[in-house]
């Protein structure tokens, strides 16, 4: 691994995006999937990820967004960042476009702290973070809900490879130590 250290912690909105299954045919060859993004939830994703930042002693949120093509779904997500920003001063706050916020992580992850976005950029995210760390086997999840929370492996249950014993349980138990925390 090239990177001796870095420590990035990935807050995606997890309710919301072109994950709520919304989708449809729209002619015999033309398909639509709808992206929805609301302010409430945007707000709420954004004051967690610096509710966390605050209590864990970090330095830095980013978001990202691609607001500059998406200008109100992904422009609604960027304004509520930028507004809840405000109320946390001592806390720095970045936004960079998502396809060149990703790059960055790629190549110079060590530059990056709390990164928090819409659904599915942090689905992508995720996965190069814990790439770039050694391996998307290695790495927890958490689904943090105001009751419940949930607990897994990046990579979920990985049915393929069931029985044949070269499972790596470190995904696993770097989830289970989420939970304990």
């Amino acid at each position: 691994n090239k990177f001796d250290k870095f420590d990035i912690v990935v807050i995606r909105e997890n309710e919301e995006d072109v994950y709520t299954g919304i989708e449809h045919r729209l002619t015999g060859d033309s398909y639509q999937c709808t992206k929805i993004i609301t302010r409430s939830g945007s707000e709420k994703i954004c004051r967690y990820a610096f509710e966390y930042a605050k209590k864990h002693s970090r330095k830095k949120v980013t978001c990202l967004t691609k607001d500059n093509i998406m200008k109100m779904t992904d422009g609604t997500f960027h304004a509520a960042f930028d507004r809840i920003a405000k109320e946390y001063p001592d806390i720095k706050a970045e936004h960079y476009i998502v396809d060149i916020g990703m790059a960055r992580v790629a190549t110079e992850p060590e530059n990056f702290d709390v990164i928090v976005t819409e659904n599915l950029y942090g689905d992508i995210l995720s996965d190069i973070v814990a790439q770039t760390s050694g391996s998307v086997g290695l790495a927890g999840s958490s689904n943090i809900g105001n009751e419940y929370a949930m607990f897994e492996a990046v990579h979920g249950s990985a049915p393929d490879i069931a029985g044949k014993n070269i499972a790596n349980p470190s995904g696993l138990l770097n989830a289970a130590v989420h939970m304990l925390v």
